[in-house]
């Protein structure tokens, strides 16, 4: 029997303590549900390739994210995990309140497409198509009614800023207008979470400009945003940066008096005077956070990509 997936489960133990231990966090007493918890999160792949090593990770609902790396750094991995597009090899990856390494392959389709759009680099929007009918079909795996996924488009369309352009088809639009049809597509199903690998990768910088304009809209109206990147300018977007390295968290910065919001179980230094704010760190020994503090006992994590029948997928594909 199907799992309602509308609904966060907490089957085991583990989750019990789990939830002990966050109901310490000043944001969850402030009413505040975590979206994304990665606890011990590792991601290994044969030959001893170990891309990302112990991770932990809480992002609540409304936060805006940056998750910042080199090439290498374990970035696409913490996307994959995050977006339930992979499994975790150990540690657990909680989206919206369920055990996504738990969950069968139909369930944790289901879960996508309910809880997560995506943004990439490259728009995968189908030609021939008119933008209305590309952010339409993105929600034909959910079973929603066409004439209603066609009232959400063009409203999704309209929040991006593409109200006139809603019978315009791909080869038509510039590539800034064909990335703010995929970010309508991502949330025109009004998910829990946005993950927008790149964005703006292969935009100029003034259509790039515009499209984090449109982020942090959509993140002001409730939406919780990850970006993940290797752009410093992009990451500056986000209040908060989450940098990795060699598949382990090395900082996480926040905002002079901001609200900490920790993974479980774990504590971190603030920042000094003057910096943003950074969290310890849990990762290899001796690494150090920004502005010069050394983490303890810290806390961190990554994040997915991409979705099967009725999510974004590979170039070409009707999300």
């Amino acid at each position: 029997m199907s799992r309602n997936l509308d609904r966060p489960s907490h089957s085991t133990a583990q989750h019990s303590t789990a939830q002990h231990s966050t109901a310490q966090d000043p944001a969850v007493r402030a009413g505040r549900r975590p979206v994304i918890e990665l606890s011990g999160a590792e991601k290994s792949y044969p030959g001893g390739v170990r891309a990302l090593r112990g991770v932990d990770l809480r992002v609540d609902a409304g936060e805006l994210v940056a998750i910042v790396g080199p090439s290498g750094s374990g970035k696409s991995t913490m996307l994959h995990l995050i977006g339930t597009l992979d499994r975790p090899s150990a540690g657990t990856v909680r989206i919206a309140g369920h055990d996504a390494g738990t969950l069968p392959d139909r369930e944790l389709s289901a879960l996508r497409a309910r809880h997560i759009g995506f943004v990439f680099q490259r728009f995968h929007l189908a030609a021939g198509v008119s933008a209305l009918d590309n952010v339409a079909d993105g929600m034909l795996y959910g079973g929603t009614p066409r004439r209603e996924r066609r009232e959400r488009a063009a409203d999704a369309l309209g929040r991006v800023g593409l109200g006139h352009r809603l019978a315009h088809r791909p080869h038509e639009l510039s590539g800034g207008e064909c990335q703010r049809v995929a970010v309508a597509r991502a949330v025109a199903g009004g998910p829990s979470l946005l993950l927008a690998d790149e964005p703006t990768g292969n935009l100029d910088s003034s259509s790039g400009q515009d499209v984090l304009a449109i982020l942090r809209e959509l993140n002001a109206s409730g939406t919780t945003v990850a970006i993940i990147t290797h752009d410093e300018e992009v990451a500056a977007a986000a209040p908060r940066r989450v940098r990795l390295r060699d598949g382990v968290i090395v900082a996480d910065e926040r905002p002079l008096g901001a609200t900490r919001v920790g993974s479980v179980g774990s504590t971190g230094n603030a920042g000094n005077a003057g910096s943003p704010a950074s969290s310890g760190i849990r990762g290899s020994t001796g690494s150090t956070g920004d502005a010069g503090s050394t983490g303890d006992a810290g806390s961190t994590g990554d994040a997915g990509s991409t979705g099967d029948a009725g999510s974004t997928g590979d170039a070409g594909s009707r999300a």
